[in-house]
């Protein structure tokens, strides 16, 4: 600790101009984001510095950070930043970003010649994609398998939820109602509706039931009026 504090004092007397204190950003590489205290501060070491130091703990630039809220989006051990000092002091450091480099790259699928995506992903690979192009614009949301993805087709005027694999659950504590103009249920295999006490259901015109086999109808009593 005590090298880094004197390579950065040294930093500091070619820089400082009267009472400025000049020394604009460095390239630093996260080595710790074990904060013991949760504040989502890491440590980070300067490879350009002889001995490559250690900072102090470095809280994170993060957008809309406030009192339990904003963004919580800690870098990864080994990942590249830039980080600033506040006043000069070099025990004062800030993380201010994240860098892509010749290792480390961007998302393969983000770039496109007219720069029309934005997208964040995890390191697991969950994402959420906002596509922009003129005539294909959607907001993807998928896991990182990408067979569970919630999709809003701009073009299309459709909100899609898709399952390739596993299932789909609704739930509420209380009521769900469904309200459209038209309502089509579609099934490769069977259909089951569990009520719990009373069902009602009521036509305003023509109802039609077909069976390509058996019927079966069973109560304690039935009424047809």
């Amino acid at each position: 600790m005590a090298n880094f504090y004197k390579h950065m004092q040294t930093a500091h007397e070619a820089a400082a101009t009267g009472d400025a204190k000049q020394y604009g950003v460095e390239i630093a590489i996260v080595t710790n984001t074990k904060d013991p205290d949760k504040l989502g501060r890491v440590k980070v070491k300067f490879p350009r510095l002889d001995g490559a130091p250690e900072s102090n703990w470095a809280r994170v630039s993060q957008p809309a950070a406030g009192a339990g809220r904003g963004f919580y989006w800690i870098p990864e051990v080994e990942d590249e930043v830039l980080v600033a000092f506040e006043r000069g002091e070099s025990s004062q450091c800030y993380v201010i970003g994240a860098l892509w480099n010749g290792k480390d790259k961007p998302m393969s699928d983000a770039y496109n010649d007219d720069n029309s995506t934005r997208m964040i992903q995890t390191k697991s690979g969950h994402k959420i994609v906002f596509e922009d192009k003129d005539g294909k614009e959607k907001i993807i949301i998928a896991d990182k398998s990408g067979k569970r993805t919630v999709t809003f087709d701009v073009k299309a005027k459709k909100f899609l939820i898709e399952a390739a694999e596993g299932d789909i659950e609704i739930k509420a504590e209380k009521k769900i109602i469904i309200s459209c103009q038209d309502l089509e249920i579609h099934t490769d295999k069977t259909g089951k509706i569990d009520i719990g006490t009373t069902f009602d259901l009521k036509m305003g015109d023509t109802s039609n039931m077909k069976c390509s086999k058996t019927l079966n109808i069973k109560a304690q009593r039935v009424n047809i009026n």
